[in-house]
């Protein structure tokens, strides 16, 4: 369907109005024009017109209406009047793309003044030609659909009364209908001109969401399902506002929505209830509705407007972009009889002539279109640019590989590792291999075996935004192969597991004697690796198999590959020695010695140097000092290893004190010692059991002895102490068992200066023992007591005393 751009005042009128053109035959009027314009020339919109009525007596008409129906530009186009119509005065309105020739004046003096009706615009690029539409009735004409149309103004009326007032319409005998908009041309001129909310023709009364046309010669036909985010039927034209349609409280009927709703689509429409919102002031009270004639069965044939056509200048140019070097063929479409390419927008100098054009072109080039009708002679110029890109840098180079010991010239090249010199240090550029120039055999540019010496394969360079390339020749070239092996021995470090870390550039002054200046070594785990450049190893390097590895070196100068030698990498073993200890010196034996050896193993010690921390050189030293002392023993013309000692100071025990809690049912004995002993404890023997723990719990009573033993072997001392004890009877009948009360650990050793009383129940003194008498035989004064229980009262020499009861018994 042909674009519209139509722009009309559409009328207001009434009902009585309408009616009066019921009564009368319409006058006729026919035109031609089909030109071409020429930009920046005036045109005439008619070449020929004529105006006639049925009724002969009708010659005179009150005005004529010119409007450029199609493909209006506001702002550029103009419709003026030329020469000289003196009963005629010409109103241009440019809001609707609208001239009207107002009268009165008879048919001749308008058909003149039409003839001198005049176009011309501004704008210098088109996109479409103009229609124009010369009517003679007050209604306004659409030629696409051939069809009349009226706003008529009615604030507040109901759709129901629109839909009813417009089919009691009549226009010189077309009936009238409410408006139906199927195009896009009806819906600029019905739509977007319309003075205020008007109805049209469209409902879903019917069926919720089912919107059809119910009015005029499209009744019946639905066009959209669904709501807001329905979808239109077959293809049928639909012109909703945003979020429309939305069933806001039995919204059945469409209208076109106010030109004053914000962010509205201009012509569009939204859903609404029958009489709209009630507040006059309000964007969806109803203020119209659009009486469309034409189309219906019956509707007379009538010739109230005639259309012509001026043919703008339409020409379609795309730019082009490409690479340095290629041949371009430029093709545009015009409407236009002649195609003029200018090199500049002002130059006379013509480069081609014709919709197409093709060069070979090097750097950006915009061209000069002028598109034309025959017989103009000017028109405006519209640019072609052809963007021309660089081709990318690229590099021919070389490459110098060594040969393995087959000596045939073929060898693996790693092709990939010298993208960036042969894209010139281009980061961004692609680089692929191929075998052939024509880049149809690609190669694995990783791994690539040469199939003969000096070969020559091909590296296209790609610039992946503008895809233009450059083509690199690569020389694959073989050296003769190394035969030099080298070899760096290195001792093992103090974990002795035949690894250690090699500084493999040790190897470079041997390596690169003779060689230029300006070669280099790299170390790689592999033969294969060296050739390819992969997996390099870094000069300070770990070997991975121990004792003995085999790695290779390559040599190169720049891109030439000088020589892949053996390395032979060796971790020589430490001398074997003893593992680091710690030894005890007993300070009690001071100044006596002891001696410290270097612990060589399973090797003759004079076969090695010695270096202590003590500046001695001999395969022992003697010292009678703690301290850490360690020996470097070095194998003649081999490694060095090293040997820690600690001597650790120690001594026999020397007692603090003896802490005794007797005199009750569970003794306990602390023993304090001081000393730089490790020391351990027993109350048996001096060969023990020895106990970690100084306390003893539950100790009998009596004359104890505790010993003391130093665990780094300085030796045992000892001391004897008492430990009070109590019986609690005595049976002093003469069967020697029991036949005397005493205490336990009370003797003249340890408690000389105690003393210990006997008392009857009744508080007689019985006797007093004393470490010259320490015992009770039941007696007093000779004679024996009886069985009861007596109570003694114990004082010791340490100032402790104790208040008890036993019992005698007979």
């Amino acid at each position: 369907m042909i674009k519209l751009r139509l722009i009309l005042a559409l009328l207001f009128v009434s009902a009585s109005t309408l009616s009066l053109f019921a009564q009368d035959l319409p006058p006729e009027i026919t035109a031609t024009g089909n030109q071409g314009y020429c930009p920046g020339t005036p045109i005439n919109i008619v070449t020929s017109v004529s105006i006639t009525d049925p009724d002969i007596a009708d010659t005179t008409l009150n005005e004529i209406f010119i409007q450029i129906s199609e493909g209006y530009v506001a702002g550029f186009d103009n419709l003026t009047l030329a020469g000289v119509h003196p009963n005629i005065i010409a109103d241009w309105q440019p809001a609707q793309g609208q001239l009207v020739l107002n009268g009165p004046a008879t048919f001749a003096e308008f058909e003149a003044a039409i003839l001198d009706i005049e176009f011309s615009t501004t704008q210098t690029v088109f996109t479409s030609n103009r229609s124009f539409s010369i009517n003679l009735g007050n209604a306004n004409y659409l030629p696409s659909t051939d069809h009349y149309y009226f706003y008529v103004s009615n604030p507040g009326i109901s759709w129901q009364s629109a839909r009813d007032a417009a089919a009691a319409q009549l226009y010189f005998g077309l009936q009238g209908y409410l408006v139906t908009i199927t195009t896009p041309e009806e819906s600029q001129l019905a739509g977007e001109q319309a003075s205020g909310t008007g109805w049209i023709g469209a409902s879903d009364e019917g069926a919720e969401g089912v919107w059809r046309w119910v009015t005029g010669p499209e009744a019946g036909i639905q066009f959209w399902q669904g709501a807001v985010n329905g979808t239109s039927v077959n293809n049928e034209f639909s012109l909703w506002n945003n979020n429309e349609p939305n069933q806001s409280g039995n919204e059945d009927y469409a209208h076109i929505v106010s030109p004053t709703l914000t962010n509205a689509i201009p012509g569009s429409w939204n859903d609404l209830a029958a009489s709209g919102n009630p507040d006059p002031n309000n964007p969806f009270h109803p203020q119209g509705y659009i009486v469309e004639f034409g189309g219906l069965p019956g509707d007379p044939d009538i010739n109230l407007s005639a259309a012509t056509i001026i043919r703008m200048p339409q020409t379609s140019i795309t730019d082009a972009e490409g690479c340095e070097g290629d041949e371009f063929t430029l093709t545009l479409t015009t409407n236009t009889d002649e195609v003029i390419w200018y090199d500049g927008p002002s130059s006379p100098n013509v480069v081609n002539i014709g919709n197409s054009y093709t060069a070979t072109l090097n750097e950006t080039t915009i061209f000069w279109i002028s598109a034309r009708f025959m017989g103009c002679t000017a028109g405006g110029r519209m640019p072609l640019t052809v963007t021309i890109n660089p081709t990318p840098e690229s590099n021919d180079i070389t490459i110098q590989q060594c040969d393995d010991a087959s000596a045939d010239g073929i060898s693996v090249f790693n092709l990939e590792i010298y993208s960036g010199l042969i894209a010139n240090a281009n980061t961004t550029n692609i680089v692929n291999f191929f075998e052939d120039s024509q880049f149809t055999i690609p190669i694995n540019a990783s791994s690539y075996t040469n199939t003969s010496n000096n070969q020559i394969v091909y590296a296209r360079v790609l610039n992946p935004t503008s895809g233009c390339f450059a083509i690199a020749e690569i020389t694959l070239s073989v050296s003769l192969p190394a035969i030099e092996n080298f070899e760096l021995s290195i001792c093992d470090d103090e974990e002795e597991d035949g690894f250690t870390e090699f500084n493999l550039s040790d190897l470079d002054d041997e390596i690169l004697i003779g060689l230029p200046v300006t070669a280099q070594t790299s170390f790689f785990p592999t033969f294969n690796d060296a050739l390819l450049n992969i997996n390099q190893l870094s000069n300070t390097y770990t070997n991975t198999m121990p004792n003995n590895e085999i790695i290779f070196v390559k040599v190169t100068d720049g891109l030439a590959c000088l020589g892949v030698f053996e390395v032979n990498l060796e971790v020589k073993p430490l001398p074997e020695l003893l593992p680091d200890e710690t030894v005890i010196y007993c300070l009690d034996t001071f100044p006596s010695k002891i001696i410290l050896d270097s612990g060589i193993v399973n090797a003759v010690p004079n076969n090695f140097y010695y270096n202590w921390s003590t500046q001695e050189t001999t395969i022992q030293i003697e010292v009678n000092e703690p301290g850490i002392y360690w020996v470097d023993v070095t194998e003649v013309g081999g490694c060095t290893n090293r040997r820690n000692i600690e001597v650790l100071p120690s001594s026999i025990a020397e007692f603090d004190n003896i802490d005794v809690i007797d005199g009750i049912e569970n003794n306990i004995v602390t023993v304090n010692v001081l000393g730089n002993g490790d020391y351990e404890f027993s109350l048996t023997s001096e060969n023990g059991p020895f106990q970690d723990l100084n306390i003893f719990e539950d100790v009998r009573s009596g004359i104890q002895t505790v010993y003391v033993r130093d665990k780094n072997g300085c030796g045992v001392v000892s001391e004897s102490f008492p430990v009070i004890g109590f019986p609690k009877f005595f049976t002093p009948n003469g069967d020697s068992n029991n036949d005397f009360w005493t205490i336990d650990g009370f003797n003249e050793e340890f408690l000389a200066n105690s003393r210990v009383q006997i008392f009857n129940r009744h508080g007689k003194l019985m006797t007093e023992l004393s470490t010259q008498n320490p015992i009770w035989d039941g007696r007093y004064n000779g004679n024996l007591m009886p069985s009861d229980d007596y109570w003694f009262l114990v004082s010791l020499q340490d100032g402790r005393t104790f208040t008890r009861h036993f019992a005698l018994k007979r």
